[in-house]
């Protein structure tokens, strides 16, 4: 049930520098599209490159028909840095893209433009230099790093970096640096038979100590280099998957707190990952204020991984939005667990990513963007424009999400979007810096003023969006997916799938839904109450407008006799 209580708390209101010193395709295509020119050193930009030198360096060189794509092009980072002949080679590419990709307009905007308070900026785990002699990766993006965070400094930006990746791979997704066969957390939290560890008691594999040190090291170097005045939040992994030992997680996030605030105070807030279940973590975890204030519950929530969401026409996304994204919020974190009535005065919620994409499921359409890379020269739909309908829907997409992420009974603490922008038009939706300058993306709030403040409740939103299903392209065909995807949920929640038409709104401006009124006794008894006494004060009312006019015809009747007379 949303009210209108709007909530004045200072929100973590930012957006993530993704793609960055943490490579992803589908932000930067152009970058993967390796030719043989660039694995002899000689480095080719394509037309509008987004993270090219300036035609005027002598770095940048066009790209020509001479050179020829490579038969597979990488799928992450550590096929990427495994594609050149040397180690040289390699960070002499990268560090073209760390140098241009981000550049001070960028954080300009983000501060100035979109009004943020907070970037979140992944990192890997070679970024310190911990790399092993078969491991691909090159360190070198930490002065650029430290060059962003003199940026925000003078822009009075907050920056919380993030560990994204884990040696093993905490979750075998290309944003952990390295794509897996299959999603799984074993290469980061298994003992191996030759780990260290079996030779001790310890529960930790050597790539969950490798972590820790990680950890060790940024926050130190952090800390060293007097950063803390802007450096005032940590993540300690980034997505550790479904399948993560529980224990070893819970023991590894305890000595991360511990480090992170040792070498940087203790009022640097921290972050966690909730293994893609935040139910998990409300079982009194972490809810003390003494030694778990400012910490925070990381979910990450989007509508485009699995096919059942994909095809919702546009208010019955925003009733997703409303119902699933708004429980899943609600799950953690409070003292009395099971009741949620209590919040946690240590750890509270916050989602540290979310976008505007909606209906287009990004592996496949990256795989016709890169078959385009390397049959034309260009990506496809590079210069793709979004319909002012499509426009429309979205900008109430993301008020809905501002809201929903916000309003959480006090435990949630505010949001990220990801990602700050984007190459090319294919994946315009994820752009956070397209859609504020277009609008389809609102200027934030300012920090003491609440989303539902200013655009109503998330239902209030579902009836504020036009029910134009012709804006909905829904990519790939759902025929042709796995139908048992992990992140897959069935839509069966009322409110979705009556377009919103299963809501009440009561006199007070509340909403209640139809479902849970029958489904809560309390809230039945409640609800017909309060309609039956509507229906008495209207009955009521119905017999004093009858007296009023009896009286008024007989005071006339009265008068005309007397006039008569």
């Amino acid at each position: 049930f949303f009210g209108h209580e709007a909530d004045t708390q200072p929100w973590i209101r930012g957006v993530n520098i993704g793609g960055w010193l943490v490579l992803e395709r589908f932000i930067t295509p152009y970058f993967f599209a390796l030719t043989d020119c660039h694995i002899r050193g000689d480095f080719r930009f394509y037309p509008n490159q987004i993270d090219a030198p300036p035609s005027s360096s002598p770095l940048y060189k066009k790209m020509d028909d001479n050179c020829k794509p490579l038969d597979t092009y990488p799928v992450d980072e550590w096929t990427l840095t495994s594609a050149f002949p040397n180690k040289d080679m390699t960070k002499e590419y990268m560090e073209i893209h760390w140098e241009n990709f981000v550049t001070r307009n960028d954080i300009r905007q983000i501060a100035r433009t979109a009004k943020a308070t907070h970037i979140r900026v992944p990192l890997g785990h070679w970024i310190m230099g911990d790399i092993l002699g078969d491991e691909p990766w090159v360190d070198g993006g930490w002065k650029y790093f430290e060059r962003l965070v003199g940026w925000c400094r003078e822009e009075g930006l907050e920056v919380w970096p993030d560990v994204h990746t884990a040696p093993g791979s905490q979750n075998g997704f290309d944003n952990s640096g390295h794509l897996l066969p299959s999603p799984t957390c074993n290469g980061w939290d298994e003992i191996s038979p030759n780990d260290p560890a079996n030779n001790s008691e310890s529960i930790f594999s050597k790539n969950v100590v490798r972590s820790l040190k990680v950890i060790n090291d940024i926050s130190n170097a952090i800390a060293r280099n007097n950063m803390t005045d802007v450096v005032t939040g940590f993540g300690v992994l980034n997505e550790p998957f479904v399948d993560c030992n529980m224990t070893v997680v819970r023991k590894f996030y305890d000595k991360a707190l511990s480090i992170v605030r040792n070498n940087m105070g203790e009022v640097t807030s921290v972050y966690i990952g909730d293994m893609f279940n935040a139910t998990k973590w409300n079982d009194g975890w972490w809810v003390d204020k003494a030694h778990h204030h400012d910490t925070y519950l990381d979910s990450h929530y989007y509508h485009v991984f699995d096919e059942h969401p994909r095809h919702l026409s546009p208010r019955q996304h925003i009733a997703l939005v409303c119902e699933k994204n708004h429980r899943d919020t609600d799950d953690c974190c409070y003292k009395d667990e099971e009741k949620k009535e209590i919040p946690s005065k240590g750890i509270k919620r916050l989602i540290g990513e979310w976008s505007a994409s909606f209906d287009t499921l990004v592996c496949d359409k990256l795989d016709q963007v890169m078959a385009g890379i390397a049959v034309n020269g260009t990506a496809p739909e590079f210069n793709r424009q979004i319909s002012p309908d499509r426009q429309d829907f979205l900008k109430h997409f993301v008020e809905a999400q501002m809201v929903v992420f916000e309003a959480s009974k006090g435990i949630s603490a505010g949001w990220f979007y990801w990602t700050f922008k984007m190459e090319g038009g294919a994946f315009a939706e994820w752009d956070f810096l397209r859609g504020i300058k277009e609008g389809w993306i609102p200027p934030i709030p300012p920090k003491n003023v609440s989303s539902l403040s200013l655009y109503g409740t998330c239902y209030d939103i579902i009836f504020e969006t036009k029910d134009n299903s012709s804006i909905v392209h829904e990519f790939p065909d759902p025929s042709s997916l796995n139908p048992n995807n992990w992140q897959g949920f069935p839509i069966d929640d009322d409110v979705v799938v009556s377009h919103g038409a299963s809501l009440i709104q009561e006199p007070d401006g509340t909403w209640v839904s139809k479902q849970d009124i029958l489904d809560d006794s309390n809230a039945k008894k409640m609800f017909l109450m309060k309609n039956s006494m509507a229906e008495c004060s209207f009955l009521l009312l119905g017999i004093l407008v009858c007296i009023f006019v009896y009286k008024v015809k007989k005071a006339k009747k009265e008068d005309y006799m007397e006039l008569k007379n």
